[in-house]
């Protein structure tokens, strides 16, 4: 069933901080004297979210998610076991603060206009990026754009996760025909457009690969799969003979094959063998892991020739970092995170697999787009509670028995 209306319940406090909170996502990489510009919006979010939390203000609850982000987090800390320099701890507590920020903004319970207004603050800072991506002039070494916000330089492939919600967002509010439902599709191909400038091939191959899923769980008619599935394929074919052409020479030849054979993945292949070959060399290493971030030590003595201190894979930083039990968990967080949407807000889901598309080829500890899609996961909204579903449950066996 299209969702075409826009509820009209009450919007909270917490949802207006909340909003402002994900609006100011791509102030990350924004340097001040007082640490990034998303962590000084933070804590004030924070503390409204806290101080109507202890007011009693809210309907709260808990999932599975949080359970297990917890055992995570609190696994993390055995890392300081085994190293304990500067890196490992502030990394560490960057972990637990980030745990302690998902709680407080996802166990309240949302009502729909407040979920509106959420994916509608995604969209602001999708819109923001594309901006950015499309007003850059600066090029680095193969012509790709440099991303500059407020002077503050973004990794290029950090920043196509930026847009991985705005493009899915979109594509739901195009399919579901929402007033102005046109631009949805400008906003879509303005974000791919931002991507293939930078010329990130993690980027183009994660939010593809989110689209593609979402339109074969996001849609329940096998009609409307086949004509957006030939719908895509003219979008791609218009792409590689229109916009490709527009790119320079050297950001085409990025997204070819043979390219990324040659570069072996920019260098990635040699790194990943590197720490693969330092994990599987002690049983007990591979167990518990090697401590927060030990992969700068293992590779500033290995024979990668390149200036790295991390993965580029995020089942391999866990695996160096945190061992086999670490992964392990992780992989319980993976699932649960893809199942417990699945249904009611697929949109979210696809998301989530969009950003491990990414974790192929960046490590995502406490990086923040990753982090909010996890907080979209664990989000509950009204009707979705297990005493909500009991109610419905009993509401209809009621109906049933006054019929009878």
């Amino acid at each position: 069933m299209r969702e075409r209306a826009v509820y009209k319940e009450k919007i909270s406090i917490d949802c207006i901080a909340v909003c402002v909170y994900l609006m100011c996502l791509p102030l990350t990489t924004v340097t001040t004297p007082f640490g990034s510009a998303l962590k000084i919006v933070t804590f004030p979010v924070l503390a409204v979210l806290f101080i109507r939390t202890i007011m009693g203000k809210n309907k709260l609850t808990l999932n599975y998610i949080h359970f297990i982000y917890a055992v995570f987090t609190l696994y993390s800390f055995t890392g300081l076991l085994f190293l304990h320099d500067d890196r490992a701890v502030t990394q560490t507590t960057d972990m637990l603060l980030t745990f302690i920020a998902m709680l407080f903004i996802t166990m309240r319970v949302y009502n729909s206009s407040e979920r509106e207004m959420m994916d509608n603050a995604w969209l602001i800072a999708g819109l923001f990026c594309i901006f950015v991506a499309m007003t850059s002039t600066e090029t680095t070494v193969g012509d790709r754009i440099v991303i500059r916000i407020f002077g503050c330089e973004e990794d290029q492939n950090q920043f196509c996760a930026y847009l991985i919600m705005p493009v899915l967002i979109s594509l739901k509010r195009f399919i579901d025909k929402r007033k102005f439902y046109p631009i949805y599709i400008l906003i879509i191909l303005l974000s791919f457009y931002s991507v293939l400038r930078t010329g990130s091939r993690g980027g183009l191959l994660g939010i593809a690969a989110g689209v593609v899923i979402y339109i074969f769980i996001g849609l329940k008619s096998v009609k409307s799969r086949v004509i957006l599935c030939l719908l895509l394929l003219f979008v791609v074919i218009g792409v590689v003979f229109f916009v490709f052409p527009l790119l320079p020479e050297d950001i085409q030849e990025r997204y070819t094959v043979s390219s990324v054979v040659d570069d072996r993945g920019a260098g990635r292949l040699e790194i990943w063998l590197n720490l693969l070959q330092f994990d599987f060399a002690d049983t007990g290493q591979l167990v518990h892991g090697a401590g927060m971030f030990s992969t700068y030590d293992i590779l500033a003595t290995s024979t990668v020739d390149l200036p790295v201190g991390v993965a580029h894979n995020t089942f391999i930083q866990i695996l160096t970092d945190h061992g086999m039990i670490g992964l392990m968990i992780f992989m319980f967080l993976i699932f649960g995170c893809v199942i417990r949407q699945w249904k009611n807000h697929p949109v979210y889901t696809c998301a989530y697999v969009a950003v491990m598309a990414f974790s192929m080829s960046l490590s995502l500890h406490v990086f923040k787009p990753y982090i909010n899609i996890i907080m979209m996961c664990a989000m509950t909204f009204e009707g979705e509670t297990v005493q909500d579903k009991l109610d419905m449950q009993y509401q209809a066996s009621a109906l049933d028995a006054g019929v009878k």
